[in-house]
């Protein structure tokens, strides 16, 4: 059993390709059993569960994998989820919002209160002209809200992921507003990074290359049968619309792909810029040059992609103790 953790409570559209990699077989043909799992954080999250060998692999932020750089339970990213953050600003055409600076003196609901996501917001409003000061933000708590918070009249705007939350409301999804943190270029970055733990790495490099090439298959195929993934989600999600799940899908897939068309490329100049940008704000979980230090050392590599083309990372080797 290979077990994957996700990084959400619930899995969602972003996991399409997985989900469908397993449906097909893809994993089976190389004689991997894939276990998906999601669930709450009581016991840490998931680089947490990873780091303590409790998974395989796991979904995680960059902040989590540099944090987690100690010897053999180190976390190495193999591929990238999105070429893009997925988080941005969502409302309805109700509130008059259509920019970053229409958020002045509207109620903003900033999901438990995360201070990467004040910080980028107050940059998104004031690049748009707009002043910070007079946005009023609201912390809901371990709530997350989604867009039947703005139908409700509780918040005017939210941050959450622009291509899932949008779509769980009563309205036509044509009546929802989404301003994405990278529509206006505020700290630019991957979401979220598919780990692995370096001595799991080293005892298993083929599983994990076999692994990720299953999983990039299963994206492909995403992207030429829509309805395909829809139908590999449905029995996790079975309490979700299919329109729901379509148009997320809708949403959420040009993401995956880079330039080239394509998934899981990370873009390490942008890894650099946003560690140097959480660096400068006060938001990042270990000291700046120990995290510059971490990516020079292949902490995210490309070399286990079939389209990679870099040096796969050295095996750890670990000093002898007498």
């Amino acid at each position: 059993m290979l077990n994957v953790r996700l990084e959400y409570v619930h899995p969602w559209t972003n996991h399409a390709g997985m989900y469908l990699a397993r449906e097909r077989g893809l994993y089976k043909d190389k004689g991997l059993d894939v276990e998906f799992t999601s669930g709450d954080f009581f016991r840490g999250d998931p680089a947490y569960l990873l780091s303590r060998g409790e998974y395989d692999i796991a979904l995680v932020r960059l902040n989590q994998l540099l944090f987690h750089q100690q010897g053999e339970a180190s976390l190495i990213s193999v591929a990238v989820m999105n070429q893009c953050q997925i988080g941005g600003i969502i409302t309805n055409k109700s509130t008059g919002i259509t920019r970053f600076r229409d958020l002045e003196g509207k109620r903003v609901c900033i999901p438990m209160g995360v201070k990467r996501l004040y910080t980028e917001l107050e940059q998104a409003v004031a690049k748009d002209g707009g002043d910070f000061s007079k946005v009023i933000t609201i912390d809901p708590g371990e709530w997350e809200p989604d867009i039947r918070s703005v139908e409700r009249g509780k918040f005017d705007a939210f941050i959450n992921v622009a291509w899932w939350e949008p779509f769980q409301g009563s309205q036509p999804f044509d009546q929802t507003v989404t301003l994405p943190f990278d529509s206006i270029d505020v700290a630019p970055h991957h979401s979220y990074y598919v780990c692995v733990r370096r001595e799991f790495l080293d005892r298993n490099p083929v599983l994990v290359r076999d692994f990720v090439e299953a999983t990039v298959q299963g994206y492909a195929m995403v992207r030429e049968d829509l309805q395909a993934g829809v139908q590999a989600l449905q029995p996790a999600l079975c309490h979700i619309d299919p329109e729901v799940l379509e148009a997320s899908l809708k949403a959420v897939l040009p993401s995956w792909f880079d330039g080239d068309g394509n998934w899981g490329t990370a873009d390490l100049d942008m890894v650099r810029s946003y560690t140097q940008w959480m660096g400068e704000h006060g938001h990042l979980s270990v000291g700046l040059d120990d995290a510059i230090r971490a990516i020079d050392n292949q902490c995210v590599t490309n070399a286990f992609l079939p389209h990679g083309g870099e040096q796969v990372p050295k095996p750890m080797s670990l000093p002898d103790v007498g």
